[in-house]
């Protein structure tokens, strides 16, 4: 089946999270995706976190659908081969420090000379312009400057890291957005150009309300808890079952917050003249720790107040729903087949698929070098034996 980027080639010189993770989404769609690596050592990501089979769970899901080829741009030839690949492909997707890819000969200007129309996404901290785009940035320094870092956590606590890569997710949603905007900018004016983007910048734009109400009423907005910072008319919160687990209830119109009363006026739990949101809350968690998770879930559902179980990952492989919708696929990775996100969103006639799990080190060196370079088996040997490729 056709996918919505066949014929798409994306070079990525990316590592970690960010810049992979824009590469992964268009790959997810038919797009080729040639990885570069170091010989020898590979993207960092392959040895963070947990393993499994000897194959690392996060680089099995970061790098899937992609092609390794692991050769060393630091030695001419090296370099000589990754601006060959690029010259056949749409774009580039790097996030290195700035200026780190010019000093090696792969900066934009140097690779318009092999690739005229070229499309490059460019990740950093920072971004590449400003007085602090030297600057180093990992994800949690931009969750911290964007203001997210300021917003999460209970008022009159110190401020929390989201439990995940919240910004490093973000921009690479939003980077390989960039790349399709500029790829088809690219067949209507027949130029590329850069896409540069901070890891802080998404985040500002996800959290779109905080600068404007900010700026019109003079004050920060506040860390609340579960609650919105803005309006605590909104009623959020998450509650303790008895069986240990949690289910998060939003009450946030006036008929369900009138039918979240109702349910807990006629349990005993809220008196009828108490109509404060402390109070609610207050009630709500009570009656919670009366219930397990999925009585609780279901009352409240059917009490007509948006309610849902608060799941952890072996919840979410075993629920009927995401197994109905196909939302999670299991992929084969190392001697196992393991769950994975599918490739999202769904698309009705031309969907993405996960097509094999992340590749070992240069997995795929001699078959690119072969079918999109023409070099021989001779000239695959003699690099190999230079140490150039693996």
């Amino acid at each position: 089946m056709d996918q919505p980027l066949q014929g798409v080639r994306v070079i990525e010189l990316g590592h970690a999270v960010a810049g992979p993770m824009a590469a992964g989404l268009l790959a997810d769609f038919g797009a080729d995706v040639v990885k570069i690596e170091q010989p020898g050592v590979g993207d960092s990501l392959r040895r963070m976190g947990p393993q499994a089979d000897g194959v690392g769970v996060w680089w099995s899901v970061s790098a899937r659908n992609k092609r390794s080829v692991a050769v060393d741009f630091k030695k001419p030839e090296g370099l000589e081969i990754v601006r060959s690949l690029i010259a056949t492909a749409d774009a580039v997707v790097e996030n290195f420090r700035p200026g780190v890819l010019a000093r090696a000969g792969l900066g934009y200007e140097d690779l318009l000379k092999v690739k005229p129309d070229l499309v490059m996404l460019s990740v950093s901290g920072y971004g590449q312009q400003g007085p602090y785009s030297r600057r180093g940035g990992f994800g949690k320094i931009a969750e911290a400057f964007s203001g997210a870092t300021h917003l999460t956590g209970h008022r009159n606590e110190p401020p929390l890291h989201p439990g995940y890569s919240l910004a490093d997710m973000t921009t690479g949603l939003m980077g390989a957005y960039g790349v399709m905007l500029a790829l088809f900018e690219r067949d209507r004016s027949g130029s590329g150009q850069v896409i540069d983007l901070a890891l802080y910048e998404p985040l500002l734009r996800m959290i779109e309300w905080q600068l404007p109400l900010a700026d019109a009423s003079g004050t920060d907005p506040l860390r609340n808890g579960t609650m919105f910072p803005f309006d605590e008319a909104f009623l959020t919160d998450i509650c303790t079952t008895s069986d240990g687990g949690s289910v998060v209830v939003s009450a946030a119109t006036t008929p369900s917050i009138a039918a979240l009363r109702t349910l807990l006026i006629d349990s005993g739990h809220l008196a009828e003249d108490e109509t404060g949101s402390q109070a609610i809350i207050t009630a709500l968690r009570a009656w919670c720790a009366e219930r397990g998770q999925e009585a609780a879930t279901k009352a409240l559902q059917e009490s007509n107040v948006v309610a849902g179980n608060v799941n952890t990952a072996s919840q979410i492989i075993d629920d009927p729903h995401v197994e109905r919708r196909g939302s999670v696929v299991r992929v084969p990775m190392g001697a196992s087949e393991r769950p994975m996100p599918a490739a999202l969103p769904f698309l009705s006639r031309t969907p993405g698929s996960v097509r094999w799990s992340g590749p070992a080190l240069g997995q795929h060196t001699d078959e690119v070098l072969t079918t999109v370079l023409d070099l021989t088996e001779a000239d695959i040997a003699r690099l190999r034996a230079g140490e150039i490729i693996q």
